[in-house]
């Protein structure tokens, strides 16, 4: 599941993504600045799941300093085989820093909060 929340089912899920569209929009306002780069993919086909890395950033200008929201993660995708088609059975997120540190990322200037244990490994 995603650092923030945690749920069971695709129902729950189409429900939580259901209701952040709207909050996201509002706070991204008409610019709409926001990408998902994929960095890394990589298949395990012994244990069944396929790992991505990815770059999540926004801005969000309907927020009066306009924060920008910058945070590097990985999703672990299970899958089973159920007679020929595939299926994702669970995935499981998580971002490189906590998620407490990222949800600092709108409260203060950007670049101050790191997006990634990495840039903090220095």
């Amino acid at each position: 599941t995603d650092p923030t929340l945690s749920f069971r089912g695709v129902d729950k899920y189409v429900e939580n993504v259901g209701n952040l569209v709207p909050v996201i929009d509002f706070l991204l306002g008409e610019a709409r600045e926001c990408r998902s780069e994929l960095l890394e993919m990589r298949l395990n086909d012994e244990e069944r799941y396929i790992e991505t890395r990815w770059n999540m950033v926004g801005r969000f200008d309907r927020v009066p300093w306009r924060p920008r929201i910058d945070v590097v993660g990985r999703t672990k995708f299970r899958y089973e085989d159920e007679g020929g088609v595939v299926r994702v059975r669970c995935y499981d997120e998580e971002w490189e820093v906590p998620a407490g540190l990222a949800l600092l990322q709108l409260i203060t200037p950007t670049g101050t909060i790191p997006n990634s244990t990495r840039d903090m490994d220095g």
